[in-house]
């Protein structure tokens, strides 16, 4: 009986020497070929904005490769595209995309990789943004150690935000805007922007229109006096004005500024498409001017009315919303002499918003005499995208011309948001930090 004891306790000695002895091996292969971190080696032109409809067919596309994600804090996203049969599922790797201390350049440090479910007929990539502020993240698809060459298409972000769906707007004005020279005061432009908002966007809350001058800024007033007729881009650089977004005491408000006039031609608002910021800086303005300049260098009044309207129509820009039908250069972005605007997006890929395919045809798609478009992409180089004009084109027989997100004027007409553009609104308002 001992002999057999001791000849278990051998064998079982033995066993356990093995077994340890092949876990030391397998810990050392980890070491020798630790977990892939394939970085992006695109021109990452390209970006995804959460809840966008349209086509995107140059992010699909360069999805592999690199794109950048636009993510905001405590928010949960869907990355998901269509799955390609003929080839396994890749894994996503996603990259914190920072500027470096020295303000010299980009650079770029691994956030997480994730393995899909398949869901439909979609790869679907889901993950939640643990940034303490909006951030730049980069994408790669690695399959096997090499970038993924399967067929990526039909490429959505989707996003679910932890913010509320009620916000408080703050107008700043600059200069003389409702003084005497003007048709109306800032309490009647006030009262009408209120109804306005009530009747139209209807998906989410204004608590609050404060109202504030810029001469009266606690740091910036000096910088602003009151008296002056205010051409944003001409009377100062910064045509969006956005050092004077985030006013202390209002901060993470809507921010409209209303100046006197803006210099580009025909213009009568902007704001950056897919904006993200309500916390003060870049991209957290909407800017409207009280006149519009003209090519010849004479100016006109506007209404009440046609400002309001202007203003419903950039927010909806700052809140994700495309126009309902692309022009040209809504399409174009030139970045040092290359094109890399994507001509899939012809229109905002909403069911419920029809698109005016004669439009595309007109003078305001082929026109090479351009003013500039209200619609500011948002990227690395903030450029502006030029617009061609109208010519003779009448857009009366454009189907969603009665849309607040038609790109021209149109005299006469009620404006309104679709549903599926106020479920959109609603959204980003809700994953913007406010």
């Amino acid at each position: 009986m001992q002999i057999f004891c001791k000849k278990i306790s051998l064998f079982l000695l033995l066993g356990f020497c093995a077994v340890f002895s092949l876990a030391l091996c397998a810990c050392a292969d980890d070491e020798d070929d630790p977990e892939i971190v394939l970085y992006p080696d695109g021109e990452l032109r390209y970006w995804l904005f959460p809840n966008d409809m349209a086509k995107n067919d140059s992010a699909s596309a360069n999805l592999a490769h690199g794109v950048v994600l636009d993510v905001h804090p405590k928010a949960n996203y869907q990355l998901s595209f269509d799955a390609d049969s003929t080839i396994g599922a890749p894994r996503l790797h996603l990259f914190r995309y920072f500027m470096d201390k020295q303000q010299r350049g980009y650079r770029m440090s691994p956030v997480r990789a994730l393995d899909p479910q398949v869901v439909d007929g979609r790869y679907v990539y889901t993950f939640t943004c643990e940034e303490n502020e909006e951030a730049l993240w980069v994408t790669s698809l690695e399959y096997h150690g090499v970038y993924y060459p399967g067929t990526v298409s039909r490429v959505r972000l989707a996003g679910e935000g932890a913010f509320s769906d009620h916000m408080k707007v703050n107008l700043i004005v600059v200069g003389d805007v409702g003084n005497d020279q003007y048709d109306f005061t800032i309490e009647e432009f006030v009262t009408v922007l209120r109804d306005e908002f009530r009747r139209s966007y209807t998906s989410v809350t204004v608590d609050t229109i404060y109202v504030n001058h810029a001469e009266n800024h606690p740091t910036l007033g000096h910088k602003y006096p009151a008296k002056i007729l205010w051409v944003a881009g001409k009377t100062s650089e910064d045509e969006m004005l956005s050092e004077l977004g985030g006013w202390p005491g209002v901060e993470n408000a809507l921010d409209i500024v209303l100046a006197h006039s803006i210099k580009d031609v025909g213009i009568l608002g902007y704001s950056d498409l897919f904006s993200g910021n309500m916390g003060g800086g870049s991209g957290s303005t909407v800017i409207l001017g009280a006149y519009v300049n003209a090519a010849d260098g004479s100016e006109e009044a506007q209404p009440i009315k046609a400002i309001v309207e202007t203003a419903l129509h950039e927010i909806g820009h700052f809140f994700g919303l495309r126009h309902t039908t692309a022009t040209r250069n809504d399409l174009r972005r030139v970045v040092n002499g290359f094109d890399y605007g994507d001509y899939s997006n012809i229109e905002d890929g909403l069911e419920d918003t029809p698109y005016c395919s004669d439009l595309l045809k007109s003078g305001l798609l082929k026109s090479q005499e351009s003013t500039e478009s209200d619609i500011r992409i948002k990227n690395f180089w903030k450029q502006t995208l030029p617009l061609g004009r109208a010519g003779s084109f009448n857009v009366e027989s454009c189907p969603d011309n009665g849309n607040y997100m038609f790109p021209t004027v149109v005299d006469d007409r009620d404006l309104v948001f679709s549903e599926q553009q106020l479920e959109i609104i609603r959204k980003t308002l809700m994953i913007y930090p406010h």
